[in-house]
């Protein structure tokens, strides 16, 4: 097994127990929705970010390190990528340390510090079922610095994250998915694209998070609720091997992601026609594009569903013909998001950060990153363990101002 854990404490039941959890949406903490995902999914695997693969990032073919607003493989969440990032693969395991071949673990530490001084970014961990569809979705809050270090010349993420044998510290680093995880993650549990795909299995050319097709089957545990449609026109090439998520296209063309220029792999642009087609059907609704229809994805050993105008869990995010910001739960949730922005300017004393700031988000938005950043530097919170040290506004912002 690639990134095998030591099976110390696999056995240490003390605290897993067999008590009830609810089966029909989310627990209130991390560790007891691990407990609801253990018949599907075994347990959760330990995660070593030291044993864990770095993602390269490329600039004209070469590896490099720091952050970049133009390379070769951008991360493609907002406009600036940051060197440091992992991901490790895990074959699944019972609480007894008995393999689970069908499932599969993959923890990605997700760094967003443009500075070693200053841990921003998070650990995620998802589990899948390749032969049910059952998947779990576990994240990090973004204050890692308790367990999370960067080097100081790559900002390579270093440390372990809290198990399940230690359930307080482990509900401390993780929580239960604050909103629906596919509005990203649609079209399958695993995002892939240049970045992701840049770390490689260690001596093979294979990367580290799988690569699904068309037909993996695909639900959430607790996520029952949540909206699992995706858009499919029949005989469009685009769909021969993959599913497609309108709004994680979205996610990368906002990023400046150009579909044509990299799809398909082996010949890209071949099928601009087939990707007009599927656009057409995001802006009109597949209800008025022939041969197009909602489908949501095989699960429990079912095949896939059409399904129409009366399925019942429709969310705002995934409404046809429209490209305004719908991705939160509530709308609520937006105009939080820009009073906690504002609050947080007004907090900055350097006129020439604030100014950076202001300038980035007047440009693209409020993206998770630099949200993170403008809470870490209006909030004195340079380190996530309460460390702190001389401000350099480069150093707080990475230099926003060319962002």
């Amino acid at each position: 097994m690639f990134g095998d854990e030591d099976k110390k404490d696999w056995n240490d039941k003390k605290n897993w127990g067999d008590d009830d959890v609810k089966k029909a949406g989310f627990p209130k903490t991390a560790f007891e929705y691990a407990k609801m995902c253990e018949s599907e999914l075994g347990v959760p695997p330990r995660v070593n970010l030291d044993k864990s693969v770095e993602i390269p990032v490329y600039v004209n073919g070469v590896q490099t390190y720091g952050e970049f607003f133009s390379c070769d493989n951008p991360a493609l969440i907002g406009k600036g990528t940051v060197s440091g990032s992992t991901l490790q693969r895990y074959e699944g395991r019972t609480v007894d340390g008995k393999p689970l071949p069908d499932v599969i673990w993959v923890a990605f530490g997700r760094n967003n510090s443009s500075s070693h001084k200053h841990v921003v970014g998070s650990v995620q961990m998802i589990g899948y079922n390749k032969k049910t569809g059952a998947t779990a979705f576990f994240e990090s809050g973004d204050r890692i610095g308790p367990w999370v270090t960067l080097d100081k010349d790559t900002l390579r993420m270093r440390g372990e994250m809290p198990w399940i044998s230690n359930p307080e510290e482990f509900n401390r680093a993780f929580v239960t998915p604050p909103a629906q995880c596919v509005q990203c993650h649609q079209s399958d549990p695993f995002i892939t694209n240049s970045f992701i795909n840049a770390a490689k299995i260690p001596g093979t050319n294979k990367t580290v998070v799988p690569k699904l097709d068309e037909d993996s089957p695909y639900y959430v545990i607790g996520g029952e609720n949540w909206d699992m449609r995706t858009i499919h026109i029949e005989d469009n090439a685009c769909f021969d091997c993959h599913r497609v998520g309108m709004k994680t296209i979205e996610l990368f063309m906002n990023a400046g992601w150009e579909p044509n220029k990299h799809m398909p792999p082996r010949k890209p642009g071949s099928l601009a026609g087939g990707f007009r087609e599927l656009l057409d059907a995001w802006k009109k609704g597949p209800e008025n594009v022939e041969r197009a229809e909602w489908i949501i994805p095989p699960a429990r050993g079912k095949d896939r569903q059409v399904v129409g105008d009366d399925y019942p869990y429709k969310a705002a995010f995934n409404q046809t013909g429209t490209k305004d910001e719908k991705a939160g739960p509530k709308a609520a949730n937006l105009k939080d998001r820009n009073e906690e922005v504002e609050r947080l300017l007004k907090q900055l004393r350097d006129p020439t950060v604030r100014r950076a700031f202001e300038d980035w988000i007047e440009e693209n938005g409020v993206t998770e990153d630099v949200l993170e950043k403008l809470r870490s530097v209006a909030e004195g919170d340079d380190t996530d363990d309460g460390k702190s040290y001389d401000k350099d506004p480069k150093d707080d912002y990475g230099k926003a101002e060319g962002k």
